[in-house]
Protein backbone atom coordinates (compact mmCIF):
# COMPACT_ATOMS: atom_id res chain seq x y z
CA UNK A 1 0.00 0.00 0.00
CA UNK A 2 2.87 2.59 -0.92
CA UNK A 3 0.62 4.46 -2.56
CA UNK A 4 -2.20 5.11 0.45
CA UNK A 5 -2.35 7.46 3.38
CA UNK A 6 -4.28 8.09 5.91
CA UNK A 7 -5.36 12.02 6.61
CA UNK A 8 -6.72 12.55 9.77
CA UNK A 9 -8.91 15.95 9.46
CA UNK A 10 -7.89 18.26 12.24
CA UNK A 11 -6.48 21.91 13.07
CA UNK A 12 -4.43 23.73 15.76
CA UNK A 13 -6.92 24.83 18.54
CA UNK A 14 -7.62 20.57 18.64
CA UNK A 15 -4.22 20.16 19.59
CA UNK A 16 -5.73 18.59 22.93
CA UNK A 17 -7.33 15.22 21.10
CA UNK A 18 -3.93 14.64 19.18
CA UNK A 19 -2.09 12.41 22.24
CA UNK A 20 -5.00 10.48 23.46
CA UNK A 21 -6.28 9.59 19.92
CA UNK A 22 -2.51 8.78 18.92
CA UNK A 23 -2.60 6.08 21.71
CA UNK A 24 -5.55 4.54 20.55
CA UNK A 25 -3.38 3.75 17.24
CA UNK A 26 -1.01 2.21 18.85
CA UNK A 27 -3.15 0.16 20.86
CA UNK A 28 -5.39 -1.34 18.21
CA UNK A 29 -3.35 -0.29 14.94
CA UNK A 30 0.13 -1.34 15.51
CA UNK A 31 0.09 -2.97 12.04
CA UNK A 32 -0.75 -0.33 10.26
CA UNK A 33 1.85 0.59 7.21
CA UNK A 34 0.47 3.52 5.42
CA UNK A 35 1.84 7.14 6.82
CA UNK A 36 -0.51 8.63 9.09
CA UNK A 37 -0.87 12.91 8.30
CA UNK A 38 -2.46 15.23 10.88
CA UNK A 39 -3.88 18.02 8.93
CA UNK A 40 -2.21 21.08 11.42
CA UNK A 41 -2.34 24.74 10.86
CA UNK A 42 1.13 25.76 12.48
CA UNK A 43 1.81 23.19 15.08
CA UNK A 44 4.17 20.14 14.57
CA UNK A 45 2.91 17.00 16.84
CA UNK A 46 5.94 15.59 18.53
CA UNK A 47 5.64 12.04 17.43
CA UNK A 48 6.88 8.67 15.87
CA UNK A 49 3.67 7.80 14.24
CA UNK A 50 1.46 11.01 13.13
CA UNK A 51 3.38 13.45 10.93
CA UNK A 52 1.83 17.16 11.22
CA UNK A 53 1.67 18.22 7.82
CA UNK A 54 1.44 21.94 9.05
CA UNK A 55 -0.85 23.76 5.63
CA UNK A 56 -0.76 27.23 7.27
CA UNK A 57 -3.46 29.20 7.84
CA UNK A 58 -6.77 27.75 6.67
CA UNK A 59 -10.41 30.07 5.45
CA UNK A 60 -12.44 26.49 5.98
CA UNK A 61 -12.07 22.90 6.86
CA UNK A 62 -12.44 22.15 2.78
CA UNK A 63 -9.26 24.51 2.28
CA UNK A 64 -7.89 22.63 5.06
CA UNK A 65 -7.95 19.66 3.60
CA UNK A 66 -7.45 21.05 -0.22
CA UNK A 67 -4.05 21.95 1.23
CA UNK A 68 -3.13 18.82 3.10
CA UNK A 69 -3.83 16.72 0.17
CA UNK A 70 -1.81 18.31 -2.19
CA UNK A 71 1.14 18.32 0.47
CA UNK A 72 1.13 14.59 0.01
CA UNK A 73 2.18 12.18 -2.39
CA UNK A 74 0.09 9.33 -2.51
CA UNK A 75 -3.08 8.88 -4.67
CA UNK A 76 -5.44 7.18 -2.48
CA UNK A 77 -6.50 8.50 1.21
CA UNK A 78 -8.51 6.82 3.88
CA UNK A 79 -9.82 9.92 5.63
CA UNK A 80 -10.74 10.28 9.25
CA UNK A 81 -11.21 12.61 12.26
CA UNK A 82 -9.35 13.59 15.14
CA UNK A 83 -12.01 12.95 17.40
CA UNK A 84 -12.94 9.55 15.95
CA UNK A 85 -11.23 7.53 18.58
CA UNK A 86 -10.12 3.71 18.03
CA UNK A 87 -11.84 1.32 20.68
CA UNK A 88 -10.39 -2.34 19.35
CA UNK A 89 -8.20 -3.97 17.11
CA UNK A 90 -7.96 -3.21 13.65
CA UNK A 91 -7.87 -6.07 10.98
CA UNK A 92 -5.27 -4.17 9.00
CA UNK A 93 -5.57 -7.33 6.43
CA UNK A 94 -8.92 -6.74 5.45
CA UNK A 95 -8.02 -2.83 5.70
CA UNK A 96 -5.46 -3.94 2.93
CA UNK A 97 -7.99 -6.07 1.03
CA UNK A 98 -10.58 -3.61 0.70
CA UNK A 99 -8.39 -1.00 -0.65
CA UNK A 100 -6.53 -3.58 -2.84
CA UNK A 101 -10.29 -4.00 -4.40
CA UNK A 102 -10.72 -0.14 -4.74
CA UNK A 103 -7.67 0.19 -6.50
CA UNK A 104 -7.45 -2.72 -8.56
CA UNK A 105 -11.53 -1.66 -9.73
CA UNK A 106 -10.71 1.68 -10.25
CA UNK A 107 -13.58 3.06 -8.10
CA UNK A 108 -13.65 6.78 -6.89
CA UNK A 109 -14.92 6.09 -2.88
CA UNK A 110 -15.45 3.13 -0.20
CA UNK A 111 -16.40 4.01 3.00
CA UNK A 112 -15.44 1.68 5.63
CA UNK A 113 -18.87 2.08 7.39
CA UNK A 114 -22.26 1.07 7.03
CA UNK A 115 -23.95 3.92 4.87
CA UNK A 116 -27.37 5.50 5.26
CA UNK A 117 -27.19 5.95 1.43
CA UNK A 118 -29.66 4.06 -0.98
CA UNK A 119 -28.49 2.20 -3.43
CA UNK A 120 -27.71 -2.35 -4.02
CA UNK A 121 -25.72 -4.68 -2.78
CA UNK A 122 -22.71 -5.66 -4.78
CA UNK A 123 -21.92 -9.21 -2.36
CA UNK A 124 -22.16 -9.68 1.39
CA UNK A 125 -19.51 -7.10 2.04
CA UNK A 126 -19.95 -4.04 -0.73
CA UNK A 127 -22.71 -1.81 -1.07
CA UNK A 128 -22.76 0.66 -4.03
CA UNK A 129 -24.52 4.03 -3.33
CA UNK A 130 -26.45 5.51 -5.69
CA UNK A 131 -25.43 8.23 -7.80
CA UNK A 132 -28.48 10.46 -6.33
CA UNK A 133 -28.22 9.15 -2.62
CA UNK A 134 -27.78 11.49 0.37
CA UNK A 135 -24.79 11.07 1.77
CA UNK A 136 -22.89 9.30 -0.89
CA UNK A 137 -19.65 11.60 -0.07
CA UNK A 138 -19.87 10.72 3.23
CA UNK A 139 -16.71 11.85 5.20
CA UNK A 140 -16.81 8.69 7.79
CA UNK A 141 -13.55 6.60 7.74
CA UNK A 142 -13.95 7.45 3.92
CA UNK A 143 -10.70 6.12 1.46
CA UNK A 144 -11.27 8.23 -1.97
CA UNK A 145 -9.14 8.23 -5.12
CA UNK A 146 -7.11 11.57 -4.15
CA UNK A 147 -8.42 13.39 -7.34
CA UNK A 148 -11.69 13.04 -6.93
CA UNK A 149 -11.81 14.38 -3.23
CA UNK A 150 -10.32 17.48 -4.31
CA UNK A 151 -12.59 17.96 -7.56
CA UNK A 152 -15.58 17.55 -4.94
CA UNK A 153 -14.11 19.87 -2.25
CA UNK A 154 -15.21 23.66 -2.25
CA UNK A 155 -12.49 25.69 -0.52
CA UNK A 156 -15.25 27.61 1.27
CA UNK A 157 -16.82 24.88 3.02
CA UNK A 158 -17.55 23.72 5.80
CA UNK A 159 -17.65 19.97 6.35
CA UNK A 160 -21.20 19.94 6.94
CA UNK A 161 -21.80 21.83 3.55
CA UNK A 162 -19.36 19.46 1.96
CA UNK A 163 -21.70 16.59 2.97
CA UNK A 164 -24.92 18.52 1.51
CA UNK A 165 -23.61 20.71 -1.11
CA UNK A 166 -20.79 18.57 -2.20
CA UNK A 167 -22.95 15.74 -2.21
CA UNK A 168 -24.99 17.34 -4.96
CA UNK A 169 -21.61 17.59 -7.04
CA UNK A 170 -21.05 14.17 -6.70
CA UNK A 171 -24.27 12.92 -8.47
CA UNK A 172 -22.40 13.62 -11.76
CA UNK A 173 -19.88 10.58 -10.43
CA UNK A 174 -20.14 6.57 -10.31
CA UNK A 175 -18.37 4.04 -8.36
CA UNK A 176 -19.41 5.08 -5.13
CA UNK A 177 -19.21 2.44 -2.43
CA UNK A 178 -19.75 1.64 1.17
CA UNK A 179 -18.89 -2.05 3.17
CA UNK A 180 -22.12 -3.30 4.54
CA UNK A 181 -21.02 -3.47 7.95
CA UNK A 182 -18.74 -1.72 10.19
CA UNK A 183 -15.55 -2.32 9.69
CA UNK A 184 -13.28 0.11 11.81
CA UNK A 185 -14.21 -0.14 15.53
CA UNK A 186 -14.29 3.21 16.88
CA UNK A 187 -16.19 5.72 18.81
CA UNK A 188 -16.86 9.29 18.55
CA UNK A 189 -15.83 10.91 21.19
CA UNK A 190 -16.26 14.35 20.97
CA UNK A 191 -19.73 15.78 19.65
CA UNK A 192 -20.09 19.44 18.40
CA UNK A 193 -16.24 20.29 20.37
CA UNK A 194 -17.48 18.80 23.92
CA UNK A 195 -16.48 15.28 25.52
CA UNK A 196 -19.07 12.45 25.11
CA UNK A 197 -18.92 12.03 28.64
CA UNK A 198 -19.39 8.55 28.76
CA UNK A 199 -16.91 7.99 26.17
CA UNK A 200 -14.30 10.24 27.57
CA UNK A 201 -14.86 7.77 31.00
CA UNK A 202 -14.68 4.76 29.16
CA UNK A 203 -10.73 6.14 27.38
CA UNK A 204 -9.79 7.33 30.66
CA UNK A 205 -10.38 3.75 31.98
CA UNK A 206 -8.51 1.91 29.28
CA UNK A 207 -5.44 4.45 30.50
CA UNK A 208 -5.38 6.72 28.29
CA UNK A 209 -4.47 10.35 29.34
CA UNK A 210 -6.65 12.96 28.45
CA UNK A 211 -6.36 16.71 28.81
CA UNK A 212 -9.57 17.93 30.94
CA UNK A 213 -9.65 21.83 29.55
CA UNK A 214 -12.40 20.58 27.00
CA UNK A 215 -15.77 20.83 28.66
CA UNK A 216 -18.20 17.25 28.27
CA UNK A 217 -21.77 17.15 27.25
CA UNK A 218 -24.79 17.39 29.89
CA UNK A 219 -26.21 14.41 30.92
CA UNK A 220 -29.51 15.48 28.65
CA UNK A 221 -27.39 16.25 25.65
CA UNK A 222 -25.78 12.96 25.82
CA UNK A 223 -29.21 11.25 26.24
CA UNK A 224 -29.98 12.72 23.47
CA UNK A 225 -26.43 12.04 21.01
CA UNK A 226 -27.21 8.60 21.66
CA UNK A 227 -30.94 7.81 21.04
CA UNK A 228 -30.18 9.95 17.69
CA UNK A 229 -26.70 7.04 17.44
CA UNK A 230 -29.46 4.31 17.99
CA UNK A 231 -31.73 5.67 15.89
CA UNK A 232 -28.89 5.48 12.50
CA UNK A 233 -27.54 2.06 13.53
CA UNK A 234 -31.21 0.51 13.34
CA UNK A 235 -31.52 2.71 9.98
CA UNK A 236 -28.87 1.34 8.37
CA UNK A 237 -29.22 -2.28 9.63
CA UNK A 238 -32.83 -2.41 7.79
CA UNK A 239 -30.70 -0.73 4.95
CA UNK A 240 -28.52 -3.12 4.56
CA UNK A 241 -31.37 -6.15 5.23
CA UNK A 242 -33.48 -4.71 2.61
CA UNK A 243 -31.01 -4.32 -0.06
Amino acid sequence: MNNVALIISTYDDSEDLWYPLEQTYQRHWKDIECPIYLCTNHKQFKSNLFHSLQIGTEISWSDNLQKSLKKITQDYVLLTFDDLFLTGTVDNSEIKKLMKYVIENDLNYLQFYRSISSGKRVDNKIFKKSNTAKYKNSTIWSFWKKKVLLELLDKNESSWEFEIIGNKRSFQLDNFYSTRSNIIPFMNGVIKGKWEPIYKKRLLKSGIKINDERQSLTNLQSVLYHFRDIQFDFLTYLIHKIY
